[in-house]
């Protein structure tokens, strides 16, 4: 499918730091008139560098954020499992931090007690949509300025405005995750992710299978200041549960679709 080999590149693309046509028809067995074309669509979008025969990674002070369109069409459907466990921890008297992202989009059309805290605004359109009279949960949009490319709030007044609250628990993701923490793809965005989680009692990270092992340049909050991780189990990604594990995470498995939900 056209979304999940768009998907596929960029996250290739952190590790590979070049992929070309030839390696790009292999890998992904697409003819060379469609991988040009993703190639320019990576490159229009600013994902990518397009080079003679391929692309390349941008270099770290050019890297930007995935767009959110982008995002929010990738693994969907999992992301919907994950953010329906992850409202179960969410009590009516919670005060919560979401930071915004395509898992938290999917929380918002749970989400139904409690205060909200964050700094996404297509959460406030999911839920005037949701509850048009006004019973839903209390919002609060946190200052910033707006990102285009992420639909998140950032920079200097948001960091202002986190100053005034601390919640019972806080929910965040990531661009990527390893054996040690969190893996984001610029200084803010890990900054912006620290402080919300930092004035949160419970700290969750939501991660659909495809974050782990992902790469990225900056490095965010370590394991050790984690509370849960919410994820779909994936075999392969078995060693970085492991090492989760090992810095006093606990894990839970979403419903993968069978019906069961494992929990350790």
């Amino acid at each position: 499918m056209k979304r999940d080999r768009l998907q596929q590149m960029v996250i290739d693309l952190q590790s590979l730091r070049e992929i070309t046509t030839l390696q790009a028809c292999e890998k992904y067995q697409a003819s060379e008139a469609t991988v040009r074309r993703n190639f320019n669509e990576l490159a229009e979008a600013g994902l990518a560098v397009r080079t003679h025969g391929g692309i390349r990674i941008l270099e770290k002070q050019q890297m930007p954020s995935v767009p959110y369109a982008l995002r929010e069409t990738w693994n969907a459907d999992e992301k919907k499992r994950i953010a329906a466990e992850a409202v179960k921890l969410i009590r009516p008297d919670h005060t919560v931090m979401l930071y915004g992202g395509s898992t938290m989009e999917q929380l918002g059309y749970f989400l139904k007690d409690g205060r909200i805290i964050t700094n996404f605004p297509e959460l406030c359109r999911i839920l005037r949509l949701r509850f048009p009279t006004g019973e839903g949960p209390q919002v609060i949009l946190t200052g910033g300025q707006l990102n285009y490319r992420t639909g998140l709030l950032e920079g200097p007044a948001l960091r202002r405005s986190l100053e005034n609250y601390q919640a019972d628990i806080g929910f965040s993701s990531a661009f990527g995750m390893d054996g040690t923490g969190l893996l984001d793809i610029s200084d803010e965005c890990s900054e912006q992710i620290a402080l919300m989680l930092e004035r949160s009692a419970v700290r969750v990270i939501l991660a659909d299978h495809t974050k782990f092992g992902r790469k990225s340049f900056c490095r965010c909050l370590p394991w050790e200041k984690i509370d849960i991780l919410i994820t779909v189990f994936d075999p392969e990604n078995h060693e970085y549960y492991k090492a989760v594990r090992e810095c006093g995470v606990r894990i839970i498995f979403a419903d993968a679709g069978n019906g069961k939900l494992k929990e350790k």
